[in-house]
């Protein structure tokens, strides 16, 4: 950007609509933003402290900020990301209020990361966005913070709105078929989410590696797949993904040379199938931008499914007896933002109503869902713990997830991963070993 040149971000009518409200507030509110690059699609504000219903902005508050970011940033499909936040208040921004903002926006940053099991890329921005809004004056004061870089100062930016402008968003889907299983050594709770994801760390960077077709091709990278001559129809582009994880090994069934034993305590066992969906903005619908995109939405909903239910697992002291049963996992649902043509997602459990999920959503994305218009995608597996008497030399961590698909699909090219769309399940097994 040339000196003197501000950059400008535009967000969604539907957000000008509910800072509209806010602004009626007498309160100090906070609140986080959902989008893509220098686009804003939704706004969500921080729910209310209930030991402070005027407002809740302090820096002792920060933790219950960052638990709105953990919350919202699970909601988010491919493409989209928690890429700022915002403030509405009575008075003008200082510069100690400004300071505040990016400090809170570089923890923001920081806790959404956690579960950010992918790498940056040439495609991605190191750009937060930070607003202030004066709910006297209607004065809105927009910054852009640069989160690699957080001593250096923000550069002033323009905000502007735009009407329907998600409504045709090219959305890509990608149904997906997982067999996966993790070695675990430690069985205590803690142990199985902490295997539970560095096994999902090791998948991850095989699926940013694998083979991605759209509409049953694979196309080269900067190939457009919203060209400016479909720009201007009023019908919605839907791409279509079809991932291929590679195989490590060479011939059907051989076991890669560098395969390392593991021995392990038990083995953690993720599988089914899940639907995946991805927004592109129309500057963004290459071939390369949109299969990024799709995978991301995969690594996150897999670990997000699986994450939910140890979550489960862990805090009910029952609930070991409870999975020595068939259970099912967490279901991935969507739900359409109010005046705009984006969703944002959540994971249900089996014993949560439909009343708590809207809940759920009205606390931490900002608005109420009516009855009947959550969407589920994936079908019912079932999740148990097993235990078994058999003895195992040890179990391979790394080729092992691969092999099997491949042994279930006859596939020689690579695992094909695409397939009908239902719920990621999970197996524990415990494999107790011989000396």
């Amino acid at each position: 950007m040339g000196k003197g040149i501000l950059k400008g971000i535009i967000a969604d009518a539907a957000v000008e609509k509910y800072f509209a409200a806010l602004k009626a507030s007498t309160s100090y509110i906070l609140g986080l933003l959902v989008g893509q690059g220098e686009f804003v699609v939704h706004a969500a504000m921080t729910p209310l402290k209930e030991d402070n219903p005027d407002g809740l902005m302090n820096e002792d508050d920060k933790d219950y900020i960052l638990d709105h970011a953990e919350h919202l940033n699970r909601m988010v499909p491919g493409g989209l990301s928690v890429m700022g936040m915002f403030v509405v208040s009575p008075s003008h921004q200082t510069k100690e209020s400004h300071m505040k903002m990016r400090r809170t926006m570089a923890a923001v940053e920081s806790r959404v990361s956690e579960d950010r099991l992918w790498g940056f890329s040439e495609e991605d921005t190191n750009d937060r966005v930070m607003l202030h809004i004066c709910s006297n004056t209607n004065k809105v004061t927009c910054w852009i913070m640069n989160i690699k870089e957080p001593s250096k100062s923000s550069k002033s930016a323009t905000w502007s709105y735009l009407q329907w402008m998600t409504a045709f968003w090219p959305v890509a889907v990608c149904p997906m078929d997982i067999d996966l299983m993790f070695p675990i050594k430690d069985k205590t709770r803690h142990g199985l989410m902490q295997a539970m994801k560095d096994g999902m760390m090791r998948w991850a960077k095989k699926t940013e590696a694998s083979v991605c077709l759209l509409n049953n091709k694979h196309l080269p990278a900067k190939t457009d797949l919203n060209p400016p001559t479909k720009r201007n129809n009023s019908q919605r582009i839907k791409i279509q993904g079809q991932i291929f994880i590679p195989t490590a090994g060479g011939k059907l069934g051989e076991r890669p040379s560098t395969a390392s034993v593991q021995v392990c305590s038990c083995i953690l066992r993720l599988k089914g199938s899940l639907g995946c969906r991805a927004y592109m903005n129309p500057a963004r619908t290459t071939a390369k931008t949109t299969t990024m995109y799709i995978k991301r939405d995969i690594i996150r909903s897999v670990y997000n499914s699986a994450k939910n239910f140890f979550e489960h697992l862990i805090n009910d002291e029952n609930s070991a007896k409870a999975f020595m049963v068939s259970q099912p996992l967490a279901k991935r649902v969507f739900f359409l933002v109010p005046d705009t043509g984006i969703s944002l997602c959540d994971y249900i459990l089996s014993s949560e109503t439909e009343a708590a999920v809207q809940e759920r959503i009205r606390e931490w994305a900002g608005f109420t869902i009516p009855d009947g218009q959550l969407h589920i995608t994936q079908q019912l597996v079932q999740g148990r713990l097993e235990w078994h008497q058999d003895s195992e030399e040890g179990m391979d961590s790394t080729w092992v997830p691969v092999y099997k698909i491949q042994q279930r699909r006859k596939i020689t090219m690579g695992v094909a991963v695409a397939s009908g769309v239902s719920l990621v399940a999970c197996l524990i097994y415990s494999l107790f070993l011989e000396e």
